[in-house]
């Protein structure tokens, strides 16, 4: 397994809302950072997996 990312959280926070992994299949993705595309015009919210640290960015509604 690779190092933890320090800048990325490594514990679940207390009340966070996980969703199942698609890489690990742990209850451990949250919702992390949010930031808006400047070509699309999109805004958009890293979720985090807090066990094997996989990124994923999706559409976040206005």
């Amino acid at each position: 397994m690779r190092a933890k990312i320090p800048w990325l959280p490594s514990t679940l926070p207390y009340g966070a809302a996980a969703e199942r992994c698609p890489r690990c299949a742990r209850l451990a993705l949250i919702p992390w950072t949010l930031r808006r595309d400047q070509e699309r015009k999109q805004l958009l919210r890293t979720w985090v997996c807090t066990e094997c640290q996989v990124t994923e960015e999706r559409p976040e509604p206005e």
